[in-house]
């Protein structure tokens, strides 16, 4: 008997915990809950009669399985444990593996049948971490996405003026975070993307590297941009921060910009297969530490370099590889942000990123955009 059959079908939940292994494997996915099947070379779904037709055209064909062909009663039709019960008997599986991260009911229905369930610990593909050309090209849409965004959102900027207050004005209104996240929202949207939490923070906000930034933007204070857009059709993402300044910036923040600058470029050159993310991330941390800054606890404020320099990007905003201090060395295909950043309240905060894919030789920048800090 081959290895293949000695090794239990893998049973996942679409539109749910497991909804991104299901659409990686399939390139399937649904708004409501439904069960994925992977047994040996096929792939399997049980869908309601809705979303057959869509599954039945999917590339990879998958086999399609509707719920009325399960023969359950109609008070167990809707339950994925009954479900998978069914779908298992009728295969004539004694044992399933499932991921960490099953729904308790369906376990103990499967148990209750008298199926053995096995747990299949993370990564449940482990491929996943390299893309293939296809999810390349996904992945360089949204990019080219979010760099159209950003480019939105600079000339913007640029446009404002300034007021007695110091506040940018634009299109004779206070030019405020919202005012400029509208403004990426629409470019993303009329490239079929979108995104929840894009970050416009001036001035002290910027400081705090997951603060969306609220409020109106001020002249003389560094501006970080983050835009991280999915795009709808194919779930893949995209990831860019710049930062820029309206007016004239102070000798410390030029300084602060022009050394996050540095280290990010030195950060995008040390990319390469069989480098470590761990490298590549003390190479910022001591370009940080010749130019004088310190990473510490300030008066009660974490400031300094306080995040990792980069991480996966794919299906998920944030997976592995990671390019931090526990990051494993880099292979070809994988796909990473570069994103040193700097905070000082006070002086402000500096963040530059881009989103590279690891190549044979070095990497390549998956959509460019031009670095300008003063407007």
């Amino acid at each position: 008997m081959s290895a293949k059959k000695l090794t239990p079908p893998l049973l996942l939940v679409g539109a749910g915990a497991d909804a991104l292994d299901v659409r990686y494997a399939s390139g399937f996915d649904a708004p409501d809950p439904f069960l994925f099947l992977l047994d040996g070379e096929t792939a399997a779904v049980v869908v309601s009669i809705l979303e057959a037709g869509r599954a039945l055209r999917q590339k990879p064909p998958l086999e399609v399985i509707t719920l009325p062909s399960l023969n359950l009663p109609r008070e167990e039709a809707r339950s994925l444990g009954a479900q998978a019960v069914a779908l298992l008997q009728g295969r004539k599986a004694a044992a399933v593996r499932v991921s960490e991260r099953c729904p308790v009911k369906i376990v103990r229905d499967l148990e209750a049948a008298g199926i053995e369930v096995q747990i299949q610990p993370d990564p449940l593909f482990p491929q996943r971490i390299r893309k293939r050309a296809d999810e390349l090209r996904a992945l360089e849409q949204s990019q080219r996405a979010a760099v159209a965004a950003m480019k939105r959102a600079i000339a913007v900027l640029q446009a404002a003026e300034t007021d007695a207050r110091g506040r940018l004005i634009w299109e004779n209104s206070v030019l405020t975070s919202e005012r400029v996240r509208a403004e990426i929202d629409l470019t993303l949207l009329r490239a079929n993307c979108m995104a929840e939490e894009t970050i416009v923070a001036g001035g002290d906000q910027a400081t705090d590297p997951h603060e969306r930034g609220s409020g109106p933007l001020l002249a003389g204070q560094p501006i970080v941009l983050d835009i991280f857009p999915r795009h709808k059709s194919t779930g893949y993402w995209g990831d860019i921060t710049r930062t820029v300044l309206k007016g004239s910036p102070t000798a410390a923040q030029r300084k602060l910009y022009q050394t996050v600058k540095r280290a990010q470029l030195a950060a995008l050159r040390a990319v390469a297969p069989g480098v470590t993310g761990a490298a590549i991330h003390e190479r910022v941390c001591q370009e940080f530490a010749l130019a004088g800054y310190e990473t510490g606890l300030h008066r009660g404020v974490h400031q300094g370099f306080i995040h990792s320099t980069g991480h996966g990007v794919g299906l998920e905003i944030h997976e592995a590889p990671g390019i931090s201090p526990l990051g494993g060395p880099l292979e070809p295909g994988m796909v990473i942000t570069i994103e040193p950043g700097l905070y000082y309240p006070g002086v402000g905060g500096v963040r530059i990123e881009d989103t590279v894919v690891v190549t044979e030789t070095g990497s390549r920048i998956l959509a460019t955009c031009p670095k300008v800090f003063v407007l």
